[in-house]
């Protein structure tokens, strides 16, 4: 049973309205341990933090506009073993497709998961979330707060009310900001305070909330994702202007170290070893000088067009639309346009989409001979 619901918490407060009802889940008994958002150092990041006790739940925000990694990779970890412990763990929309991603690569168990999905308003990149907060006055509470406020406001009003610094590119195009799959969403759509529950109505009495409609929310929903798919159809077209030769495509890599930050920080690569840090692409030094002699010059650190090719090859299908792996890029090369742009070429092509379906098998692991 789907049910509308808003938490008995301090009329505007969407902070404390979530903290109080993660907190129930808790002294309920419907999760054992709480993987959450949590505001450190004063409130200028956030990072995911495993909670048993819900009295360390003061500093949670699960609705916060930054995201240093993809909590997918997170979850893996604790559930890839089948552990008995009940875990709920708070997801934004991309990291939600991520991990059903991950579960149908057998990287992830949804057995003993509560997945708590939080609609997205956008994220920031760390650094300038941290300079914006340390801008502001007043409490930490105040400014996450204010933070959430000024995002609402910016949705509703973009062209009078302009964000005090740009969102994440992967942010500024994403068109799938609402959770799916989830077992509970927190809502920003559609009304203050509200929770949308997708439990039995016996424990939405248990948890203390009330039934309210929210009529707004798809209609915020809808305008949104038109101006997100405008801004996302532009950004593949000038990419895919720019890539219509290998060489153009390979200027969108120039300035590549091959530091493997990306892959890193990827949550659909997770490989243990990278075959691009192997022998074969770590070789003795020797043969870097017998392949100079045969060419006479020697990019380095080499292999740099292969190495992405391999990753598109690899994750494109199940690309999410995250963007950490440009945040993680010490270069700021365009990895969430390119990764995106080749990736959704590939999903239409095959009629998939990551994380839509469990049941929905992910292309480069089946054959079918009426495929493309």
């Amino acid at each position: 049973m789907k049910v509308e619901a808003v938490p008995k918490a301090e009329e505007g407060n969407i902070l404390e309205a979530s903290r109080d009802f993660l907190g129930k889940l808790l002294r309920e008994g419907v999760v054992d341990y709480l993987l959450v958002p949590m505001e450190i150092s004063h409130g200028r990041t956030v990072v995911q933090t495993l909670v048993k006790e819900p009295a360390h739940l003061d500093k949670a925000n699960p609705f916060s506009p930054v995201m240093p990694i993809s909590s997918a990779a997170i979850v893996s970890q604790l559930t890839i073993d089948k552990p008995e412990e009940r875990l709920g763990a708070v997801l934004k929309p991309c990291e939600i497709r991520a991990l059903i991603e991950l579960v149908k690569l057998g990287q992830a168990r949804l057995e003993n998961l509560v997945i708590i999905g939080v609609d997205c308003l956008g994220t920031y990149e760390v650094e300038d979330y941290a300079r914006l907060i340390d801008e502001m006055k007043g409490t930490a509470e105040e400014k996450g707060m204010q933070v959430l406020a000024d995002m609402r406001q910016h949705i509703a009003e973009p062209d009078t009310k302009p964000l005090p610094v740009p969102l994440r590119s992967a942010c500024k195009m994403c068109n799938s900001f609402t959770p799916v799959l989830a077992d509970i969403t927190l809502g920003l759509f559609g009304g203050e305070n509200v929770i949308s529950v997708n439990l039995e109505s016996e424990l939405v009495e248990k948890l203390g909330v009330e039934v309210k409609e929210t009529a707004d929310r798809q209609k915020s929903i809808t305008q949104l994702v038109d101006s997100r798919t405008q801004t996302r159809e532009q950004v593949f077209a000038e990419f895919r202007e720019k890539t219509k030769t290998i060489v153009g495509f390979a200027d969108c890599l120039d300035t590549c170290i091959r530091c493997y930050a990306c892959s890193a920080a990827c949550p659909i690569c997770y490989c243990r070893v990278c075959f691009f840090r192997t022998d074969t692409f770590e070789p003795e030094s020797g043969r870097y000088y017998r392949w100079v002699d045969q060419e006479g010059a020697l990019r380095m650190p080499t292999e740099i067009l292969l190495y992405h090719l391999t990753r598109l090859n690899h994750v494109a299908l199940s690309c999410c639309g995250c963007g950490v792996c440009e945040s993680a890029c010490p270069r700021g090369l365009p990895l969430t346009t390119i990764f995106q742009a080749v990736g959704d070429g590939l999903q239409k092509a095959l009629n998939y989409v990551p994380g839509r379906s469990l049941e929905e098998e992910i292309p480069l692991a089946t054959f079918k001979e009426t495929e493309v």
